[in-house]
């Protein structure tokens, strides 16, 4: 009669507890490197290759892999292990253990554990570690030209003025002032790649506004370039400034034309996306309901090597499209700063895929004040220009008594709250700077708005990334540098007829 089983001390299956496994578990023979055992995960992964060489199999290698620490673990009986990127930008974790058979001789156990979203999530993060620290040496460097810039306008402007009769001195002004502005565009380009813009959002249907831009994407593509426009119905609206999504296409346009020298096909295309948890962290930005736009072109197409590249500002090898100075860099610098993110697909001799995803706006949230048509008001009165930095205050204070106001300086908050107080001078406007050493030019407005409501403040900054976290949010009204005098006098007119002393 046979003995109960024994409840107690359960025995399990090797087999069953092997296929129960969620990574990949091999055997393999250490003296021909064929597979000798896999668990279920193993066969649905790689299919049957029992009898087979694992390098050949696994890894798509003609001999045993160089990555192998195979030996290793033989010799030490330890565990040893590795990271390695197959051909298919697949990214495996091996493990190797010494295992004896029943009969002495010695296996080893391979366990594979899939680590391909883990890695990219890595490489993202190190990516965007990497762009964040160029975006801030780029907001750094626009901070100092900028202000440069606007001293050198200032300065252009005022000799223009005294030697208006010279026709060959004004020449030589002009060609100074298009470089000034050649400049500017150049720091605008900065800034946008340090995503550190401050700028004035609206709520823009994707569609209505590519539509619109349809003869300038057209224009730009140029002749030689067959282009087709597919706008999907449910695109949906973006929060951001218009002149961002011009750029945005004016900047993707121009890297498929020079893509395509001899002509070839663009398609821009829009579509809704819906980003998961999972791709949102693999982007860094929130899940949700996206834009997509999508520019896809017949061109030379991208080498991988240099796909990772593309969004680095100056970054140039040999004459295929790389993003060759500031029009991807700035692009990119545009969409993470709306809390987007974007995605490039390309094959050498085929042809890029750009794909742009801008998280949609619900026009409910949307605070940001309609553009208007200021009142024509005259250029005279009293201005307090608040700046310390002593040569933008003196180019800033010609280009102000230039056209007819009176100018008091000061060169810091502090200093010019002193000087409202005990002067018994009320001025119409106070042009501050918004970074200066005791105060910055926000608290200055608010200060301002307690002692004289009826006081306009107009912020200017050359950009830092503090500056740019004291404009957002404010209600203020703000002129970025570098500026032309005609730009200032329009902006303090704008800011004069506004209706709120804070705006």
């Amino acid at each position: 009669m046979r003995e109960p089983a024994d409840l107690s001390q359960p025995s399990y299956d090797p087999r069953e507890l092997l296929n129960a496994q969620p990574v990949i578990i091999t055997v393999v023979d250490p003296a021909t490197f064929t597979v000798q055992f896999q668990n279920a995960t193993g066969l649905n992964k790689f299919g049957d290759i029992a009898g087979q060489t694992c390098h050949e199999k696994i890894a798509g290698c003609p001999a045993p892999c160089s990555f192998c620490k195979m030996p290793e673990a033989l010799s030490t009986g330890a565990v040893t292990m590795n990271e390695v990127m197959l051909p298919n930008q697949q990214w495996l974790l091996v493990q190797w253990s010494k295992a004896v058979t029943v009969d002495g001789r010695s296996h080893v156990i391979e366990t594979i554990t899939d680590v391909t979203d883990r890695k990219r999530l890595e490489e993202a993060a190190n990516r965007a570690e990497k762009i964040e620290a160029l975006s801030r040496l780029a907001g750094g460097v626009a901070h100092d030209l900028n202000n440069l810039l606007t001293v050198i306008t200032g300065a252009s402007e005022q000799v223009s003025r005294q030697l208006a009769d010279c026709r060959q001195d004004q020449a030589s002004i002009r060609q100074i002032q298009d470089a000034v502005g050649h400049a500017a565009d150049l720091t605008h380009n900065l800034v946008a790649f340090s995503h550190h813009q401050v700028v004035e959002a609206t709520v823009l249907d994707v569609n209505l506004t590519l539509r619109e831009m349809e003869p300038k994407i057209r224009q730009l593509a140029g002749d030689s370039v067959t282009t087709t426009m597919a706008l999907g119905g449910s695109c949906g609206s973006v929060l951001m400034a218009h002149q961002q999504i011009e750029d945005i296409i004016r900047h993707l346009v121009a890297n498929a034309r020079e893509a395509m020298p001899h002509g070839g096909k663009l398609r821009v295309s829009t579509s809704q996306r819906i980003v998961t948890v999972l791709a949102a962290q693999e982007h860094g930005v929130k899940p949700g309901i996206y834009a997509e736009i999508a520019v896809c072109d017949t061109g030379c197409g991208i080498e991988p090597a240099m796909q990772v590249h593309l969004f680095e500002p100056f970054y140039s090898r040999g004459r295929v499209r790389t993003g060759r100075g500031l029009g991807l860099a700035s692009l990119y610098g545009i969409v993470r700063q709306i809390g987007g993110f974007v995605e490039v697909s390309s094959t050498q001799g085929t042809g890029s895929l750009f794909e742009i995803c801008l998280p949609q706006s619900d026009q409910t949230q949307a605070l940001y004040r309609a553009n208007t048509q200021p009142e024509v008001v005259s250029d005279s009165g009293t201005i307090l220009l608040v700046e310390d930095n002593a040569d933008v205050r003196l180019a800033v204070g010609d280009m102000l008594r230039g056209v007819g106001y009176r100018v008091y300086e000061a060169d810091d908050g502090l200093e010019a709250l002193r000087f409202m107080g005990n002067s018994g001078v009320y001025p119409q406007l106070v042009l501050t700077d918004v970074m200066m050493p005791r105060m910055t030019g926000p608290q200055l407005a608010r200060r301002i708005h307690m002692m004289l409501p009826g006081v306009k403040v107009l912020l200017m900054s050359a950009y830092t990334d503090g500056a740019l976290e004291l404009v957002r949010g404010e209600r203020l009204a703000f002129i970025p540098k570098p500026f032309s005098s005609s730009d200032l006098i329009r902006k303090i007119r704008e800011t004069l007829t506004n209706e709120s002393p804070i705006s």
